[in-house]
């Protein structure tokens, strides 16, 4: 949908956007309000025309659901739609991932179908300039060029993915395995690949965990961002706030984290502490716990690498995890104790938990102390191994000689090998990689490196020399913008997928998303796409990907929930059972899993947060975080994201660096600009005094500073990413948002 910008109406500002859709008319200019018929939700009869309008009468409406795509937990959604025109996102009460409740996140998602600068259909380089091309020309220069590579070098196709999780994802994976590149860079793991390795190495299950929210009565976060930037965060605020009506069974937060963010501000109680040692902090709480024998005997004593563990944690009296942590050391015995008596408990820690470079030992020290908690499968309020969806397998793919020959070959990233040799995908290896042996073809998938990714000028100038870069996004993001071939995918809101959650509880969930508006632009489902370029490129490729479209092969999969005749879709015939699933927007076990026998692998170590910088040169840790606007792909084309603060004190639309007085230039106040320099790069932005966060450290949020992204996006603060070294967690490869120091000096308006 394009919104024209006529005389007698002037081009919307940002505050304009914050009535976007029909949603706070009443507050907004009459100058900026739109006409009526300009605005596809208003209730005139005289309202641009959108492709299905014509198959409702009018002011029909229609309620959908289906599962929500701003964020990895996937929640349950209903889409009210209206005449053709979708209207209004509320949860979904029947899915259990989110029982009705719904992020801001999930709010916003109309934004992301309507925004007015979408990319409207396939688009292809020429003269320097991308233009719009008939999809036939576009599929037809790419399938060229993949079948002009693929006899003679196909691992020199490239294919990065961002966070999405599901059947689309498995289809490029697919794609790969059959046209012979080892070079599938998978984006899915993201932040939380120390948590997965960790969980392995502890439980040997390499996924995020789950939990029984519903049972506990305290939740230790550590460093987590429960109410912000987690994938959980839909979990946690239903948690709080069911428990704390409840004055019987109230649950208790303590929050451990260097800033005053949400969890901070919501905790019962809130630890102050140093950035990157909350493992440090469990491991003092496993010290007093095992000292004072108030650890469930029957966990421990199943549990594996006891004597090392009990060598570790001998070092971690309270006075060395206070001198580590900052918590003062009669505070680490009163809450160990405190724990006990409370439990069930769940100790929580997420991606923003482990953003630094031992966030492995973090992980692993904070399972330690669950199991010594007794609260590892044991049923109540605890941590539970993730289960997973009887989904129906697809064949495997038959490998021809070339195939074998180029999946034989190193992979691009390092992952696999020495130093990462736990990682599936090592994302910020990728520039000097491709800078010293470009690859011939790069495919992108819902992922922006040029942007989001440590260094993004070092990202764009290694794509600069990749002959053909190509883009699925929707949007004309960084990487869109730079790409030589562009074919656009649809919105959430317009496409069939399946919507595989995040682990968050414990039972099975498996969500879907199906279309609720007809496209509104020339675009097509990616997986879609990806069949076509197979049966263009030809056997042996088609033959792995034989399906006629995409939601074919979905369909396939999930029939396999079909098989499993149980759950909350029980239906005789394959086609009723699909129907129902469709309809109902979710299917899900009955049930939580069945509890297992756990047999924990105790840790033998723990290691300090490692940053770059000289500390004399650059005397303050860097806390780059998602704040809560941040949604995927950074959600910054969505202007009700910008309305959210990114810290208590701050405007709208403000994103700023948060300074503790004590580390502040002399007479520095909030607004004041300042220049934050790192080892790899400095940055103008303004300042935000807060006596709350932690000396030592600033803390500047992720997602602004674009330079594309559309009209909403674009010139609204810095982009923290240019001051972060492209240096990947040891082991797992996983980017780290949190590893280097920085100086802070006042700058001259």
């Amino acid at each position: 949908m394009t919104h024209r910008h006529t005389a007698d109406r002037p081009a919307p500002t940002r505050r304009c956007a914050l009535a976007g859709l029909g949603a706070a008319a009443a507050a907004v200019l009459p100058g900026c309000r739109p006409r009526s018929h300009d605005d596809p939700t208003s209730r005139s009869q005289r309202k641009p025309y959108v492709p299905g309008a014509e198959d409702y009468a009018t002011y029909e409406e229609r309620w959908f659901a289906s599962s929500c795509a701003q964020c990895p937990a996937a929640c349950g959604i209903r889409v009210r739609v209206v005449e053709g025109r979708a209207v209004r996102i509320e949860g979904n009460r029947d899915n259990p991932l989110n029982r009705g409740g719904i992020g801001v996140r999930g709010l916003s998602g109309l934004q992301a179908l309507y925004d007015p600068d979408r990319v409207p259909g396939p688009l292809l380089r020429r003269a320097g300039a991308l233009v719009p091309v008939s999809w036939d020309e576009a599929l037809g220069v790419l399938a060229a060029a993949l079948r002009e590579l693929r006899p003679r070098a196909p691992e020199r196709l490239l294919v990065i993915s961002g966070q999405e999780r599901g059947f689309v994802h498995e289809l490029l994976a697919r794609l790969c395995t059959a046209y012979g590149t080892p070079n599938f860079v998978d984006g899915a793991p993201g932040h939380g690949a120390p948590l997965a390795r960790a969980m392995e190495l502890s439980l040997g299950v390499r996924d995020l965990p789950a939990f029984g929210w519903a049972h506990a009565n305290a939740i230790l976060s550590l460093e987590a961002g429960l109410l912000e930037d987690a994938c959980r965060s839909i979990y946690f605020a239903r948690l709080a706030a069911e428990l704390r009506r409840d004055r019987v069974h109230r649950a208790q937060l303590i929050h451990a984290g260097p800033t005053f963010d949400l969890a901070a501000f919501n905790a019962d109680r809130w630890l102050r502490i140093h950035p990157g040692t909350a493992g440090a902090l469990a491991l003092g709480l496993c010290h007093v716990v095992m000292r004072d024998g108030l650890y469930d005997t029957e966990a421990v004593d199943r549990a594996g690498g006891l004597a090392g563990f009990r060598d570790l944690v001998a070092d971690f009296a309270p006075e060395r995890a206070a001198a580590i942590t900052g918590v003062p050391a009669a505070a680490i015995p009163e809450l160990a104790h405190a724990l006990w008596e409370r439990r069930p408990v769940l100790t929580v820690v997420d991606e923003r938990s482990l953003a630094f470079s031992n966030g492995v030992d973090t992980a692993r020290a904070a399972l330690a102390l669950s199991t010594l908690l007794g609260a590892v499968e044991n049923g109540g309020g605890g941590l539970r191994i993730p289960p997973s969806p009887p989904y129906a397998a697809w064949p495997a793919v038959a490998a021809d000689d070339a195939a074998r020959r180029g999946l034989a070959t190193a992979r691009l990233d390092g992952a696999g090998r020495a130093p990462y040799p736990a990682a599936r995908a090592v994302l910020d290896t990728l520039p000097d990689a491709i800078l010293a042996s470009p690859p011939a073809i790069a495919l992108l998938y819902h992922a922006n490196p040029a942007y989001a990714r440590a260094q993004p000028r070092r990202w764009r100038d290694a794509l600069s020399r990749i002959p053909l870069v190509v883009s699925f996004s929707p949007f004309l993001d960084e990487t869109t913008a730079a790409a030589h071939l562009v074919l656009p995918d649809h919105t959430y809101l317009e496409r069939f997928e399946d919507a595989t959650p995040a682990p968050g509880l414990p039972r099975a969930v498996a969500g879907i998303r199906r279309p609720v508006v007809a496209p509104l632009h020339d675009t097509r489902p990616t997986g879609d796409v990806v069949l076509e370029l197979a049966r263009r490129i030809g056997d042996p490729v088609a033959r792995a990907l034989p399906w006629p479209t995409a939601r074919d092969a979905i369909e396939e999969r999930l029939l396999g929930l079909h098989a499993a005749a149980r759950g909350t879709i029980v239906e005789a015939s394959p086609r009723g059972f699909l129907d129902r699933l469709t309809e109902a927007g979710f299917w899900a076990e009955a049930d939580d899993a069945p509890l297992r026998i756990a047999h924990v692998e105790l840790p033998a170590r723990w290691s300090p947060p490692v940053f770059d910088g000289d500390p004399a040169a650059f005397p303050l840790v860097l806390l780059a975080y998602r704040p809560l606007g941040y949604a995927e792909g950074s959600g910054a084309n969505q202007p009700w994201l910008h309305a959210l603060r990114s810290r208590p004190g701050l405007a709208d639309w403000t994103l700023a660096a948060s300074i503790s007085p004590h580390d502040a230039p002399a007479g520095l106040a909030t607004g004041d600009l300042v220049r934050v320099t790192s080892p790899s790069g400095s940055l103008v932005l303004p300042a935000h005094v807060d006596p709350r966060l932690a000396p030592g450290c600033v803390a500047i949020p992720t997602g602004g500073g674009h330079a594309a992204l559309g009209r909403w996006a674009r010139g609204v603060g810095v982009n923290v990413m240019e001051l972060l070294p492209a240096r990947p967690a040891p082991d797992t490869g996983a980017s780290l948002l949190c590893a280097t120091r920085v100086r802070v000096t006042r700058e001259e308006a």
